[in-house]
Order: structure tokens, then sequence, then C-alpha cells
């Protein structure tokens, strides 16, 4: 193995090296816990509110509707935990056969409490049923939870006539919005007043930061319910707060908003150049024709699975995934992609990249890629 090349970003991805810089301080010094009221801990308090107000610049809100959270998960069951005792008395939840794992299983265990629990189809691009949406709003709904960006395809589901329609409906019938932004984040713009939703859902280590570290936004924090009782977060959320990851998660934050117009050229530019060479391959691109973030690619193969691809890729140094991380112990083919009606959906891999991709790297990629499928 000669070189590596890393092309598993939705996954997860490396520290960046400003972080770790910034973190520096709070792994030697600077260890006061930011509860404390002498000077040690306050000085450290200091530092945690300027990573949530570097947070809420970056999504535009105000950073006391922002509480940190361990990741993506414990955001999307706190949504949904908040949902359920807001509208004690309404029993429908409304969410997508595509969504993050966490919502699908929190889903079916609300099922077993006697929920109803209504999956959105998708089509071959992942884009939601809307007549299915639209019928099923009605005043028994106390939550929809739609994720913002499909992991796996990279389809951006909430479409503006998607958010139009689930907020006139919010003015009919009263129910919670949640959005699963997780893979949002970094790749497309994100504003709060743009989707109107009741909570928000982000992580930290999908965009450089360490893992166990993410964000809820709330848009009403006196009508929630917290998943996990105690004092901090403004009551919101308890635990000690972890101070590395809220330190790096501001930090990603802030150097997200700083540069984004250069982030986002770099991987579109980078994905345009690597769907460019695929073209000349015989494989499909998955979701081509449809808005989506902008480094995620899936290709599905005629002949040969999606492990097997993975699996003689990664002997030349270079990672990619079959689908998301989460399911990545599971021998099913992607629900994600059998949801859409991808044909052999067990022959598709996942390439997502980041801003520290480079055009060497892609090519070696598709070098890679073309003597395998020689050899198939």
């Amino acid at each position: 193995m000669n070189r590596f090349v890393y092309l598993d970003n939705n996954a997860t991805t490396k520290i960046a090296s400003h972080i770790k810089e910034k973190l520096q301080p709070y792994l030697d010094l600077q260890y006061g816990n930011p509860s404390s009221l002498y000077w040690h801990g306050v000085k450290v308090r200091k530092a945690v509110e300027q990573a949530r107000q570097n947070c809420a610049d970056l999504i535009n809100c105000n950073p006391k509707n922002l509480i940190f959270t361990s990741g993506g998960s414990e955001g999307n069951c706190s949504a949904f935990n908040s949902a359920i005792n807001k509208y004690p008395n309404k029993k429908k939840i409304i969410t997508t056969k595509v969504e993050h794992s966490s919502i699908l299983e929190y889903c079916e265990l609300l099922k077993k409490k006697g929920y109803e629990i209504v999956y959105l189809d998708v089509d071959i691009n992942c884009n939601l049923n809307l007549k299915q949406l639209e019928h099923e709003i009605d005043d028994n709904t106390c939550l929809v939870s739609i994720q913002l960006a499909n992991n796996e395809v990279g389809t951006i589901l909430l479409t503006e006539e998607v958010i139009q329609l689930i907020n006139n409906y919010k003015s009919e019938f009263s129910f919670d919005f949640h959005i699963d932004c997780v893979q949002g984040l970094g790749k497309i713009d994100i504003d709060v007043n743009k989707y109107n939703a009741d909570y928000m859902s982000f992580s930290g280590h999908k965009i450089h930061c360490p893992k166990g570290i993410g964000l809820l936004y709330i848009k009403d924090t006196k009508n929630f319910t917290p998943l996990i009782s105690g004092h901090q977060e403004f009551n919101l959320r308890g635990g000690t707060e972890n101070v590395l990851g809220i330190i790096a998660i501001g930090e990603s934050c802030k150097y997200i908003k700083d540069n984004f117009s250069e982030i986002q050229a770099k991987l579109k530019d980078l994905n345009i150049y690597l769907e460019q060479q695929l073209a000349n391959m015989n494989i499909t691109c998955n979701c081509k024709n449809v808005a989506r973030i902008p480094n995620t690619t899936s290709i599905t193969f005629d002949n040969i699975t999606g492990n097997q691809i993975m699996f003689k890729l990664e002997t030349f140094g270079i990672c990619v995934s079959t689908g998301s991380a989460c399911n990545s112990e599971n021998s099913e083919p992607s629900y994600v992609l059998t949801s859409m009606g991808v044909k052999n959906p067990q022959n598709t891999i996942r390439v997502s990249i980041d801003e520290n991709t480079t055009k060497s790297q892609i090519n070696y990629f598709i070098d890679t890629l073309k003597t395998i499928l020689k050899g198939e």
C-alpha cells in the first residue's frame, strides 16, 4: 500500500489542523469546568459561549436557541422526544424510508408504544412523494421529520416545494417539524429562517471535529422537553459540557462561514471532475441530474458487488463505502437504495470527498477503479 486516499467523508472526517491548534490550550491549562464560578471555570465558560455564537452565526440563529449535544443521533432523538411530549394526544409521525438509522429505529420503538408511523416513499432519484406527504398530514400528526440531504446518494430532499408544503400545513394543523441536517452542514448554505423548522440537528465529526459533539437548534425553547435532564445548556440538556468538542465545533463553524464560497466551489469543481471521469466507464451514477450536496457520488456497477470493489480499492490504499457507516455491519443491500428502486443496490459504492481532496487523488481512484474492473 503506497498511497492513502480517503474518499469516505460522509462517514467521518479528519480533524483539521487549525482545530487541533485551537484545542491545545484546553488539553493543558484551560481544563476548568465551565459551570464553576471561579476564574478557571469562567474563562472556559466564555470560550464555550463564543463557540456557541460561532455556530449560531453559521446557521443564522440566536445562540440561545442552540444547544450542544453528543452528535446527530442524540439531536434526532431529542427532537422526537420533545415533539411527542409537546403533543401527547397526537399519535402520528411522518418521516421517510431513507432517514438515518437513529430516526428509523426510534420510530420503530414508538410504533410499539402505539404511534402510527408513516414512512414516505422516494423515487429513483431519492425525491419525496409529495402527494403522499400532502395526503398523510392531518390533525393527529405531532411530528414531520425529513432529512435535509441523504447521506448515501446526496440528494437534497428538502426542496423549496417540500418546505412550503410542510409549513403551509403547519399553520392548519399544529405539529412540529424536524430536519436532520447532518450531511448538509458545511456543504450547502443553511439558514434556519429558510426552513422554519422547530428542530434542526447537526454533527461535528462530519465537519472535521472530534467525534462526540453535535448541535440541536430549537425554535421554541420554552416548550422543549429535554431528553437528558440537568442545569447545563439553559436547562435543555444535562451533563458536564464536552469542552473540547464544543471548542472544536465552534472553530469549525467559524472557518466554514469565513471560507464557505471557496469550500463550496472546490467541492463542486472536484465532484464535476470526478463524474466526468466516471462517465467514460461502464457504471451508473445515481441521482446524477437532481440537486445534491456537492461532495457525494453514488456509483452502481453491472457485474461486481460494492463490497468487492470496496475491499479491492482498500488494497490500493483507497477508502470508500457501500453506504452509511451506521449500517456497515449489515450484510443486506442498502435500505436507501432499495427504497429508491435502484437496480442491483448491492453493486453500489459511495464516494464522498471533502475540500482537502485533490485532483491527483481523484485520478488515482479512477485509474485504480479501471484496473479493478478490467480484471473482474
